[in-house]
Formats: structure tokens, sequence, C-alpha cells
């Protein structure tokens, strides 16, 4: 019988992450499983938006430059799925490592539901905290697709400089737009049986999390062209993506201010684009530049560090926390470990505001608020009399 899990803690979250980006990495380079199934994937996810759209080659183009590869693309899937994978890999082992805490995860899930697909757009190369990083989530956030099924998300990368290649003849005006990467990563409890069937056969060990998808999400446009093209480009893929899911379900079948809430460990519905894991992110990032999260450097030991350096990747990891009051309990430098004792729910508002000074609407969130009996410790045994940023 499996014993109770284990508080959250800020040590045992580094050390985890750490382990975790490892495995992952040394996974994507070595795993024959792993690359079968990307070139399963490719292949299904193509094969569906091109059912839809009635033009396969533009649906191919499209979804090449979703993911930011300009031709020539490669000529099997097989291949395609090598190439993204050995990319992912590199990519990750390049990042800077951020893990979040459990209170800061229920605040950028809520404030996340706040956000418009329209709110994408006025994402700037300022709003990141670095050019390249791996976000590693204390818990799945359980996702619901289209189609029904569940997906647990564990992890987000993202990397800048990125540009979106832009097919010709599509109606666009230029070759390319500034962008930022993205790549979601799912818990490995993947529900598909040939899968577990040829893990279980080959004896293959799965790291804590897998690659689930990559996609661009293009910066705020700074010229005409640019956002010409950004209006035609999300035209386009909304139109091809809501015909991949008309398809999945058929398949399936066949077999102003916006508030949101956020109950821990409670499912969130994904939208017809595909959008969460950009407006996770956005959120994230857009709360780490108002300094409603707090961000500092876990100690690093010697083992750790060694580690590191023998799989050629950065040691360091920051941790992400809720800006709040200080605890009397809690002397300077000090971390306190988080218990679940319940439920709780936070509520997030959003507003979009002018800022005369830059020229330029940037995303603003207020709150965080925390619902539930006053006079009941939330999660790391604080009262919590209110919450500051």
């Amino acid at each position: 019988m499996a014993g109770a899990p284990k508080p959250w803690s800020l040590t045992g979250a580094a050390r985890a992450a750490r382990d975790a980006r490892v495995a992952a990495i040394r996974y994507m380079r070595t795993s024959p499983v792993e690359l079968a199934w990307h070139a399963t994937i490719l292949a299904r996810a193509h094969e569906s938006r091109a059912a839809g759209s009635g033009n396969p080659e533009a649906a191919l183009a499209l979804f090449w430059t979703t993911m930011g590869y300009p031709p020539p693309y490669p000529p099997t899937w097989r291949q395609a799925s090598a190439m993204i994978l050995n990319d992912e890999a590199r990519y990750l082992s390049q990042a800077e490592l951020y893990v979040i805490t459990p209170q800061m995860l229920a605040v950028v899930a809520a404030a996340a539901q706040t956000l418009r697909y329209s709110d994408l757009s006025l994402l700037r190369e300022d709003d990141l905290p670095g050019p390249a990083g791996l976000l590693v989530l204390p818990q799945p956030l359980r996702l619901r697709l289209p189609i029904g099924s569940i997906e647990e998300a564990q992890a987000y990368t993202w990397r800048l400089p990125w540009h979106i290649p832009l097919p010709p003849d599509r109606g666009f005006a230029g070759t390319e737009l500034p962008a930022v990467r993205m790549s979601a990563y799912t818990s490995a409890r993947r529900a598909n049986p040939d899968f577990r069937r040829e893990v279980r056969k080959l004896g293959t060990a799965l790291p804590p999390f897998l690659l689930d998808c990559i996609w661009s999400l293009p910066l705020h446009a700074a010229t005409p062209t640019q956002q010409h093209d950004q209006q035609q480009l999300e035209t386009q893929l909304r139109w091809l993506n809501n015909r991949y899911w008309e398809q999945e379900i058929k398949t399936q079948t066949a077999a102003g201010e916006t508030a949101a809430d956020y109950v821990a460990g409670s499912t969130i519905d994904e939208d017809g684009d595909g959008t969460f894991g950009s407006r996770f992110l956005y959120a994230f990032w857009r709360m780490c530049e108002q300094q409603i999260a707090a961000i500092t450097t876990a100690e690093t030991g010697h083992a750790a560090r060694k580690t590191a350096a023998k799989a050629n990747v950065p040691a360091d990891v920051r941790v992400v926390a809720l800006r709040r009051t200080a605890s009397p309990a809690a002397g300077p430098g000090q971390h306190s470990h988080t218990e679940w004792h319940h439920q709780w729910v936070v509520r997030m508002h959003k507003v979009n505001q002018w800022y005369p000074s830059l020229g330029q609407h940037r995303v603003r969130f207020r709150g965080p608020y925390i619902k539930g009996p006053a006079n009941k410790p939330l999660l790391n045994g604080d009262v919590v009399k209110g919450l500051v940023r």
C-alpha cells in the first residue's frame, strides 16, 4: 500500500526537478519507444488537420509553421520525430530551471483562465524573466481536452529568440514573425494502451514527465506588416484547429475585466484553440514582472553540481513563490514546508491597463484572493489575514 505523499519542500522540489530534467533529456535522446510514439502522433495530427482543411499541402505547411520549422520538411514522420526530439532535448538542456510552489501554481492557473486569446497578442520579449526556461509544476494540472480526454500538464518550456516561418502563397505580406517557442510536458501516465504495452515489452524506464507538444506564439506586432501577418496566421490556425478537433471528436465518437477561480486538483477545460499552455506561461511571466511572484535560487550542493555537470545542464534552480507578508514564525531566508490540509480556491482578476509612458497596453493581474474560512490554516500553517503584491 502506497504511503501518503510527502509535503512539498523547496529542497525536495529542486532536487526532483533537476533529476526529472536529466531523465527527460536522456529519454528523448535514446528511447525507441518515444521516437515511434511521436512519429505516430505527428502523422495522426497532420492527417486530422488535412482531412478537415481540403488542402493537405497547405495544412502541412501550417503544421510545421506552428512549431517554427521552415521547409524543406523531413520526408518521413519518423525522421520528423527524431529531429523534434533531438532539438527539444538540446533546448531543455540549455534552459534555466524554475520550480513553482503549490500556492503559486493555484494563483497562476486561476490567472491563466482570465486571459482571452486576444490578450496573447500583447506579449512582448521583456515580459519574459529570461530567454529560455523550464517551469516544473509541483503537481499535475488536469486539462480536459475538447474530445473529453484528460491530460496532466507537468512542465512547460520557453525559448527566445525564435521566429515563425510564414509559408508562401498563403496571404502573408512578410516571410516570418518574431515569436516564443514553447513546449508542454505531461506526466508519464500516458493512457494509450499501445504505448504502455511497448514500454512494458522493452522494460523502458520513463522519466517523470514526457514531451506532449511544441508550438510558437508570436510576439506583439511591431509593424503594420507584422500585425497583418499575425492576424492572418491566427485566422488560418484557428480554422485549422477547429477542423482538427471536429475530426478528432468524430473519430472519438465513432470510437474587459475577467475573473476566474481555481480549486487545487480540479480540472481545467482546454479550448479549441489549444492555448492554455500559452495563457499559463503568459500569466506566469506577467506575475513575475508585476512582482506578485518572488524568485529565489535554491541552494545547490556539491553532489547536485557534479550531477548537472556530468549531464551538461545548469545546476541552479529558481524557486517561484507567492509574494506575501512575512510570517512571524519564519526568520529571514527560512522556508516553511507546505502541508495540504484541504483544498482551497484562488480568485484572480485581469485588466488590460494602458501605460502612457510606454504607449502600450499591458496585462495586469489583481489579486490573488483566497476564499475560505479566515480562521483556517492555508497550506503552510499560516492564518491568512491578507496577501500583498
